[in-house]
């Protein structure tokens, strides 16, 4: 029997609910038939005397012990709402992502267009101050990307590590994916300490947390701007740790490889702050050799954007990482065996109906 959805396992406990009209009145019976006097020596005495809250809720108790009943009758007729496990495979990676954070990362030179026509139109000093040139940094739109990136992937844990001249992990391998977007968004350039660039310790952090994980496949996508200035550990080095942990890199070398990028100028008479432009110098280019010996040690790829669009690419392609199938139980809610035959019948009509209306001639005149 179902009802409300619910299957009781023991309807005919609910015959029991007969007996609840029968406790009403049978109640009713006993205050009507109750009789309490009480002698005043003055009439006047007793029109002042006023019921008592003992008095005023009198029928509280009983109403909580009808409730109880009716709860224990509800109880024997055992409503259960079933679930059954069902396993299914779905593709996952454990990946870190490593993130250059140093001060390189703030220039203005992966600009689109729209947003270059856009800063120009406000108030560089105002800018400046306010930190609003951040969106539209090498960082700004690498956060703006990974977040995307991160959008997308549905049953894969992801981490986050950080470096400049130092490294840190700021999010261990998760699937939590509102903290690890939370925290990306707090990212800045001095979430990791020193001006420099440590890539092999960048790297080798990010080795480190998925030196444990179970996954089959462990992957690292590191980005930065730059040249390897500040690591402890060669990043080629790093590269030989994370082949032989079976750890696969991809490398992202962003920011332009030569001409003029928009910049903050000050006037030196005014100290006004202005828009200008200045040229990029070599010592500014990523090192390509390197981010490629990385990748090809490690079996992964090295990639090269000069703006966000290049950038949104990249990205969508290591979305199409090969995938470690695994396992996950999901429960789900079983049907009742009447609300099974009710739509079971009618499918079955449904389909006599079909039959019968595909047997007729159709005449179109």
């Amino acid at each position: 029997m179902d009802i409300f959805g619910y299957h009781l396992h023991n309807p005919e406990a609910l015959f029991l609910f007969a007996l609840v009209p029968v406790l009403v009145a049978e109640y009713i019976y006993r205050m009507r038939k109750r009789k309490s006097t009480m002698k005043f020596p003055a009439l006047g005495i007793a029109k002042k005397v006023r019921s008592g809250a003992r008095v005023k809720f009198r029928h509280i108790v009983p109403l909580l012990r009808l409730l109880a009943i009716c709860c224990f009758i509800v109880a024997l007729a055992r409503p259960q709402n079933a679930t059954e496990v069902e396993y299914s495979s779905s593709d996952g990676v454990d990946i870190m992502l490593a993130l250059d954070v140093s001060g390189s990362m703030m220039t203005l030179d992966m600009l689109m267009p729209a947003d270059r026509m856009k800063l120009g139109m406000m108030n560089a000093e105002k800018v400046l101050k306010s930190g609003e040139f951040w969106d539209f940094s090498r960082l700004g739109y690498a956060k703006k990307v990974i977040s995307d990136f991160i959008g997308k992937r549905t049953s894969d844990r992801i981490g986050l590590s950080v470096f400049a001249s130092r490294s840190f992990t700021m999010c261990p391998l998760t699937l939590d994916y509102g903290s690890l977007q939370e925290i990306l968004l707090s990212v800045n350039d001095s979430s990791a300490s020193g001006s420099g660039t440590a890539i092999g310790d960048g790297l080798m952090t990010s080795v480190a947390r998925l030196e444990k994980s179970d996954a089959k496949s462990r992957v690292v996508v590191l980005l930065t701007d730059g040249r390897d200035n500040a690591s402890l550990v060669p990043p080629l080095h790093a590269a030989e740790v994370a082949k032989a942990l079976g750890v696969k890199v991809y490398t992202i070398g962003v920011g332009k490889k030569s001409g003029s990028i928009l910049a903050f100028q000050q006037n030196p008479w005014t100290g006004d702050i202005s828009w200008g432009e200045r040229e990029i110098t070599p010592e500014e280019s990523v090192d390509e050799d390197v981010l490629k010996g990385i990748a090809e040690k490690t079996g992964g790829k090295f990639y090269r954007a000069e703006n966000k669009k290049e950038l949104e690419k990249i990205y969508e392609e290591i979305n199409q990482l090969e995938k470690t199938e695994i396992e996950t139980a999901k429960s789900i809610e079983t049907k009742c065996a009447e609300t099974k035959a009710a739509e079971q019948k009618r499918r079955n009509k449904s389909a006599e109906r079909e039959k019968y209306w595909k047997g007729k001639k159709t005449w179109a005149w």
